[in-house]
Parts: structure tokens; sequence; C-alpha cells
């Protein structure tokens, strides 16, 4: 019963990818813009976002987005909050590689590859002689939720809770067919942190951790941060966000126990630390 259960979230949530897809293209054709928004979650506000120039005349980092978002299958996630997280993502990585620094790079929760992609296309241009590790389940979507992981904007019911995790599913072959241009890419599927200790005498550059809850936030930043060369990068993708919580408050107990030369919060989610 069980088997079948999941097999109709999983249909149900295709059917409303699939809707949301079709609204955005007919609506798009007529010439309007739609977005989308969680039922009873009333802070929907206009934004003019030819304001931040990227955006108005896109260069090369807007462009590097949107090409990884096609060769996820992503357009329907995308969003301006996730362009300029993945804007502000593209930058660090810039920034390790000018330091020439040692060590290899890492991504915590791939889902279907869209920041893998971006990551390794950037770093294939830059005479990259490392590996990039990349860790996720690749079953059920996101691990079970504990106390901190609660939503601030509002308890979510069981069934919301199974969505949310399902919408997060993707399979080793998606990521493995994303990524197939690059050949310094090595996928671990299992839950975090069950297979951090493959790489346990590794050193680190760069950290990508996008794995939207507290435990296995902890447990990433517990392990790669030893690792981090001094002037490395970790960059937590969901710090900030009112959805998952528990990720800001498991950056923020960790940092309060660790030196650092900067934590910067980026304004629309997402943070990023310099050792």
């Amino acid at each position: 019963m069980k088997k079948y259960t999941l097999y109709i979230r999983k249909a149900t949530q295709m059917i409303k990818k699939i809707i949301k897809s079709a609204l955005i293209k007919i609506l798009d054709f007529f010439g309007y813009e739609v977005s989308f928004q969680r039922k009873g979650y009333s802070n929907l506000e206009n934004v003019d976002k030819y304001i931040w120039q990227p955006y108005f005349r896109p260069n090369q980092k807007m462009l590097l987005y949107f090409e990884g978002l096609r060769k996820s299958n992503m357009e329907w996630s995308d969003n301006y909050y996730k362009q300029l997280r993945f804007y502000s993502l593209q930058q660090m990585v810039h920034h390790v590689l000018r330091q020439e620094l040692s060590g290899d790079f890492v991504e915590c929760g791939v889902w279907k590859g869209h920041s893998a992609y971006m990551i390794s296309s950037i770093i294939s241009e830059n005479e990259f002689s490392g590996v990039f590790h990349i860790f996720d389940s690749f079953e059920g979507g996101l691990s079970d939720k504990v106390d901190k992981d609660k939503n601030i904007r509002g308890e979510l019911t069981q069934q919301e809770i199974n969505e949310e995790s399902n919408i997060f599913h993707s399979t080793e072959d998606e990521v493995k067919s994303c990524l197939s241009g690059f050949n310094f890419t090595s996928l671990y599927k299992g839950w975090i942190p069950s297979r951090f200790n493959e790489i346990e005498d590794k050193q680190f550059q760069f950290v990508h951790i996008d794995v939207d809850l507290y435990e296995p936030t902890w447990e990433s930043l517990n392990f790669f941060y030893p690792k981090l060369v001094d002037n490395g990068v970790i960059v937590c993708d969901d710090y900030g966000l009112s959805q998952f919580p528990g990720a800001k408050k498991a950056v923020d107990e960790f940092l309060n126990n660790n030196n650092f030369k900067m934590c910067y919060e980026v304004p629309m989610g997402g943070c990023f630390i310099i050792k």
C-alpha cells in the first residue's frame, strides 16, 4: 500500500510541474509573467528585476545559470531568488580559483545537477586538476526533519511534508547525464554523512552545501570545515530561508564554536564562509 501511495504522490507532483510549466509558457506567449506562491503565504511584492543590471543585460554568469537550468531539466524551478543565490555561488567559485589554492571541490545535495553543472563549467575553464566530489541520497528526496527544522512560516501537514520531500527527489542517472561533459566529477550515492569516510584523507578548497535540513548541514560542516584549506570557502544555499530554518541554526551553532575570516549572509538567502 505504501508503495502505491508513493507512486500516486510522485505522479501528483509530476502533474503539478507539467501544469506549472504549461501556464508559464502560455502566459509568456501572450506577454505576461507569472509567479507562484504556496497557499497561505501572503507577502508577495512586485519587483522590477531590471534594476539589477545582470538581469537587464545578461552577462556570462546569468547565461551559465540558464544553461544549467536547461541541462538539468529544471526550468520549472527558476525564480528570482534562486538566480541571485546562484549568481553569488558562481562569484565564490571564481574567487576561490583566483586564489590558486590546493584541494578538491565538494557538493553536498545535488538535486538534479543545476548548481553542479555551473560549478563544473567554471572549474573546467580554469585548468582544475582535482576531483569534484558530489554527495546525494538519490532516493526519497529529503531526510527526516528534527525539531530545529520546523517551518517558521507555519506548521505543515504530513501530506505537505511528503510533497516537499518528493519535490527534491532525483536519480543518479539524471545527474550523470547532466554532468556527462565533465571527467573530474565523482558521485557518491547515500544519505549524508554515510560515505564521507571515503574521502577522509582529502583536503578541500570549496564546499557547496545544499541539503536544506539541520542534521545533514551540521554533519557536512563538521566533516569538511576542518579539512578546508586556509582561505577556502563553504557556501550554504539554504541559510536564512524561512522554509528551511534548520540550515541557518546549524551554520550559526557551528560558527559559534569555530574560527573563520568571514561569514556573509546573502540578502535573498544563502551564505558563504571564508576560513
